[in-house]
């Protein structure tokens, strides 16, 4: 069994020898090439199916706990909507800057929808309201048209929302390495396209000086329960 590749828990396996045994009988025993090609081969395989069963194991085990903790979440209050979207209003942000209106950038469609609710819902605001910019490489300046059909069906909102496209334009300068520019160019009503996930969206609410200083206020409440 050995000369034929067999390793030595196969061959524990089928006759019931301990290996310290096995390994007292067969540790000396010259294989040829052909034997250790197939010994090879199996602990590969072995490695493999081994690999497998983990890899399985773990899925089932993140399967479990994702299901148990999505259990955990009830059904949202306005006031958890309410925090939840402050907060993330703060992080995207990461400046106390609000005197520009209100803007959030993200790339993550379920964020940016989760955003618009949260301006719909907490911050009374209209969809008339609401203005969409789209950021691509300038390398897609030809994919327009798919990239505005990407994004509005990611997050549900009509394709002439969009009329604004920036083209980012990565130059490379001697001392300074890579920079970015952008250049704006203003679109006409866009045709359907392919569904090709391209660049970020920036929301911007129109005349949003009140609500970003709201925003503003609701933050520094925040601040002031943890560092006083």
């Amino acid at each position: 069994m050995r000369q034929k590749g067999f390793s030595y828990s196969e061959i524990q396996n089928r006759l019931g020898v301990p290996k310290s045994t096995l390994n007292s009988w067969l540790g000396k025993m010259e294989l040829d090439a052909e034997a250790i090609k197939k010994l090879h081969e199996r602990r590969i395989d072995a490695l493999r199916k081994s690999r497998a069963r983990r890899v399985s194991h773990l899925k089932s085990r993140i399967e479990t706990i994702q299901n148990t903790s999505s259990g955990e979440i009830s059904k949202l209050s306005q006031r958890d909507l309410w925090l939840m979207g402050i907060i993330l209003y703060w992080r995207e942000r990461l400046s106390d800057d609000f005197t520009r209106g209100v803007r959030f950038s993200n790339s993550n469609p379920l964020l940016l929808k989760f955003f618009l609710k949260w301006l719909k819902e907490v911050g009374q605001i209209t969809t008339d309201e609401i203005k969409f910019d789209i950021f691509v490489n300038a390398d897609r300046r030809n994919s327009t048209n798919d990239i505005i059909s990407y994004w509005s069906d990611s997050i549900d909102v009509p394709k002439h929302s969009f009329t604004h496209i920036y083209f980012q334009k990565i130059y490379r300068h001697k001392s300074q390495g890579v920079k970015q520019g952008v250049k704006k160019e203003k679109l006409n009503m866009p045709q359907a396209g392919s569904r090709a996930a391209q660049g970020f969206i920036r929301i911007r609410v129109k005349a949003s000086s009140l609500l970003a200083r709201q925003i503003s206020g609701w933050i520094k409440g925040i601040q002031h329960q943890y560092w006083k």
